[in-house]
């Protein structure tokens, strides 16, 4: 199930079974390789289909701030055949039975991520391939020392090694953990979080939670932290800062970053309650968690600046229909 999971027409992607990883890791080089100037930035999501929370903020790093943008996924996604009724004839088998949607979904699920990805304009993918066991609330049934669900001691090596390759990354996105919000997410945002944590503090990126908000929607009533996870504290004096979808681009202003969310989304064709969402996340929201980093407010004030930039100079057409350059 392994090399044959990605799409064939992305050319970019490489082979998995790097020599230096483990074999359960798959990694898929969806961007060119390339040396990129703008900002770095590392998502960690607990399955394919989360990146969607920060999708136009993704692209727009990527496209508009010549940044990297890279997605590391713990688990495989399997435990999504409940959502899996359309997709059965797509891909040619019954998903929503478990046993059959727990063997197939790994590799379908991949394959949409990937092709997600691309839209989005992701560097590299990283799957980590642990189970998807069921919904829940408690991310201690993934985190507890004998839960036996996830390999944790994989999932922090490798957090660990993304973190410290290179010349690192300047911001880690996450979805804000809360405790009415699924145990994976949860479970993955303060993976991530003690990872940062174990780095020198001039070292640390800057942690960001993101959640989806719709046009009009108030700014919810976020908890200081999950009960008794003082880690997850949030900075109550900065933010939050949003990434609007709707900003407007093209001839007439008839684009905006909606399409690219929503192209994006509609990959993961497996998940079909996902697609039910199209249109209804106008903003991708952030809040800083209050772990200390370098110039953690000031990075991210900038950050967002530059993501409110138009990206793009008005598209004109003359009378005859051609194009009228503009600057």
């Amino acid at each position: 199930m392994r090399t044959a999971l990605f799409l064939p027409l992305l050319a970019a992607a490489c082979a998995t079974g790097t020599p230096d990883l483990p074999p359960e890791i798959d990694v898929v080089q969806v961007g060119a390789a390339g040396a990129p100037t703008g900002p770095r930035v590392l998502c960690v999501v607990a399955h394919p289909d989360d990146e969607i929370a920060f999708g136009g903020t993704l692209y727009k790093t990527a496209t508009h701030l010549d940044g990297t943008c890279d997605v590391l996924v713990i688990t495989n996604g399997e435990a999504g055949y409940k959502y899996s009724t359309l997709a059965a004839r797509w891909y040619g088998a019954r998903l929503t039975d478990p046993e059959i949607g727990r063997r197939e979904l790994p590799g379908i699920r991949q394959r949409e991520m990937t092709a997600a990805a691309e839209i989005l304009a992701v560097h590299e993918l990283e799957f980590l391939n642990q189970q998807d066991h069921r919904y829940t609330q408690d991310p201690m049934e993934v985190l507890a020392d004998d839960a036996k669900v996830w390999d944790l001691a994989l999932i922090q090596e490798r957090l660990h090694a993304k973190l410290t390759a290179g010349r690192g990354y300047d911001f880690v996105f996450v979805h804000l953990p809360t405790s009415d919000t699924h145990g994976h997410h949860q479970a993955a945002s303060r993976l991530a979080l003690e990872a940062v944590q174990r780095l020198p503090v001039a070292e640390r990126p800057v942690v960001l939670a993101a959640y989806p908000t719709g046009r009009g929607d108030e700014d919810p009533v976020v908890p200081e932290s999950l009960p008794g996870e003082p880690l997850t504290a949030l900075d109550r004096d900065a933010g939050p800062w949003t990434f609007d979808r709707t900003q407007a681009f093209g001839f007439n202003d008839k684009l905006s970053y909606q399409v690219i969310a929503n192209l994006a989304m509609a990959q993961h064709r497996s998940q079909g309650s996902y697609q039910m969402l199209v249109g209804r996340w106008t903003s991708e929201t952030f809040r800083r968690f209050a772990l200390e980093a370098p110039d953690a407010v000031a990075r991210t004030d900038e950050l967002f600046r530059r993501l409110a930039e138009p990206q793009w100079p008005p598209v004109q057409y003359d009378e005859n229909g051609e194009l009228v350059e503009t600057r």
